[in-house]
């Protein structure tokens, strides 16, 4: 004669299984993000326990104007309101989000790399470079003024 079990037996038994199955899932998932999550586009750390990432050393506008000098370059500098006029023109023709620099070169012919199809940003804040980049030289010739004095050297 089989023995008969309570239906509260039963539904209890099952909800115990359940609550344990699910700290083990609980235990697992979290004890994997104690270690790097490594995906093929890249590893994700968790608490910090990343690679240590050297700071970069400040490129001051001093040694930023003598290597213009090195590479004989042609430049044009904004800064102050004529800065805040290009950071206008680039926002209203063409979208662009201001720079937040103080102090802007734009770098448009030099004799090792630029040919006068790009052009090179450098961007200082607080006396130190915050920001570099490319750019078409024919979308930057559409920003400039009228005004704008190219071949500073």
């Amino acid at each position: 004669m089989p023995i008969r079990v309570p239906m509260w037996a039963k539904i209890s038994a099952g909800l115990v299984l359940a609550v344990v199955l699910l700290g083990f899932a609980g235990l697992k998932a979290t004890s994997s993000k104690f270690g790097p999550l490594v995906q093929p586009h890249g590893t994700t750390y968790y608490g910090g326990d990343g690679p240590k990432i050297a700071s970069v050393p400040c490129k001051s506008e001093s040694e930023i104007r003598s290597a213009i000098a090195r590479v004989h370059a042609q430049f044009d500098h904004y800064a102050g309101p004529r800065l805040q006029a290009f950071e206008q023109r680039a926002a209203h023709q063409k979208g662009l989000p201001p720079l937040r620099v103080d102090t802007l070169y734009v770098i448009t012919e030099d004799d090792q790399m630029r040919d006068g199809k790009t052009v090179l940003f450098i961007g200082l804040k607080s006396d130190c470079v915050s920001t570099v980049f490319s750019f078409p030289a024919r979308l930057y010739l559409e920003l400039m003024s009228p005004s704008a004095k190219s071949g500073e050297g």
